[in-house]
């Protein structure tokens, strides 16, 4: 009985529409009345999406089926509303879990910290001036993802990747993952500063959204002359969340 109402649900003709507003409705209440982690979070933006998918995969199968305009009529559907949906929760954001940071970090040091500066979905990034050898990390898409970048000289071919350490405990933060997920590519022998491209993005996943700490942030050159050591370019503390 359930299985055939639920297989009703799906393959009708005009459900595509009421479901896939429905459970988009039903999340963004969820979200603006309830409490919130990031697991609900990511839930509640993911699930209106799977379902729209869902409809889809069933519409292209009608039309494989031969069955074209019900499967036009549905595929077609599935894509407005899914776009309206996006939309519905681009504009009126329920909510977030994420924090602002309030500069109440634990710093017994009174070390100077940065803040990692904001990227956008497409990558652009905000104006700075660079005069020295930098490394500048970037807040990316969810709390605790960043995306990173070097500016360097005088460097021979080969690889950089960061290290994070926690700032008051000196514990290294994702050791194997980040060393992973950063590696970029370097090559610049003169003087002048090179910018070089941005990395993947990579996860801190010591600590939650909303919780700020301070972190040492550390460049490290592997030269692709393997006889040559390991050695490390650059230091920066900035104000980190976990994933």
């Amino acid at each position: 009985m359930i299985k055939a109402i639920f297989f009703k649900i799906f393959n009708g003709k005009w459900s595509a529409p009421f479901f896939i507003s429905s459970v988009g409705i039903f999340c963004w209440i969820w979200m603006l009345i309830l409490p919130v982690n990031k697991i609900i979070w990511n839930l509640c933006f993911i699930t209106p999406i799977m379902v729209a998918l869902g409809y889809i995969i069933l519409g292209i199968s009608k039309i494989f089926k031969k069955r074209f305009k019900e499967g036009l009529v549905q595929v077609v559907l599935s894509v407005v509303f899914m776009f309206i949906t996006a939309v519905f929760f681009t504009v009126l954001l329920p909510k977030s879990p994420y924090k602002e940071y309030k500069g109440d970090i634990y710093n017994p040091n009174n070390v100077k910290v940065d803040m990692p500066l904001k990227l956008s979905f497409s990558d652009e990034k905000p104006l700075f001036k660079v005069d020295k050898p930098e490394v500048i990390l970037y807040d990316y898409n969810q709390p605790g993802t960043y995306k990173y970048q070097v500016f360097l000289n005088k460097i021979e071919k080969g690889t950089v990747y960061l290290k994070m350490f926690d700032l008051t405990t000196n514990r290294i933060l994702s050791e194997k993952e980040i060393a992973k997920d950063t590696k970029v590519k370097v090559e610049n022998p003169s003087d002048e500063l090179k910018e070089f491209p941005l990395s993947k993005q990579f996860n801190v996943q010591e600590g939650d959204w909303g919780d700020y700490y301070g972190s040492r942030v550390e460049v490290w050159f592997k030269p692709e002359d393997a006889s040559q050591p390991e050695r490390k370019l650059l230091v920066k503390n900035y104000v980190i969340q976990g994933w």
